[in-house]
């Protein structure tokens, strides 16, 4: 038998939390997300980006789709060789998800081109039992150029 290669293997991790589905939820997510993700060797700005994304994918399930038996949101990532998936599952809604035009003075519906901006590919995918993900996928090393953070 031969040993396989190790160049044809490829470097997985990823983790699964459920939070209350909940506005409050959204920032301890985003934090605990990003401490775990910092374990791995991945850039700043990706982090940022992160966070970004996974707030707007979380806002929206809390504000738009009922929640997962037990008032929870699953809240998911994924990280294989150069490419980081991001994914929110609730338990759906009658709407689409789509980015829409939102005018100058609105305070709301600019996220999902934000995310538009960040990541390679977004999408949502049904499940049975009206469970809905929502997931993103960024790119690990050839970041784009897009919006930043500033902290201040």
């Amino acid at each position: 038998m031969n040993a396989p290669d190790a160049a044809a293997r490829t470097y997985v991790s990823s983790n699964v939390l459920r939070v209350r589905h909940e506005a409050a939820a959204v920032s301890a997510a985003r934090r605990r997300v990003r401490r775990e993700l910092a374990d791995e060797p991945l850039p700043e700005p990706l982090l940022d980006d992160v966070e970004v994304v996974l707030s707007e994918l979380m806002g929206n399930a809390v504000r738009h789709a009922r929640p997962i038996a037990g008032g929870v949101l699953l809240v998911g990532w994924r990280m294989a060789d150069d490419e980081l998936t991001i994914r929110v599952t609730d338990g759906g809604s009658g709407q689409r998800i789509e980015p829409r035009e939102a005018s100058p003075l609105s305070d709301s519906g600019r996220g999902l081109h934000i995310v538009e901006r960040l990541v390679t590919a977004w999408g949502v995918t049904d499940h049975a039992g009206s469970l809905r993900t929502v997931w993103a996928v960024l790119p690990v090393h050839d970041r784009p150029v897009a919006l930043r953070l500033v902290r201040g």
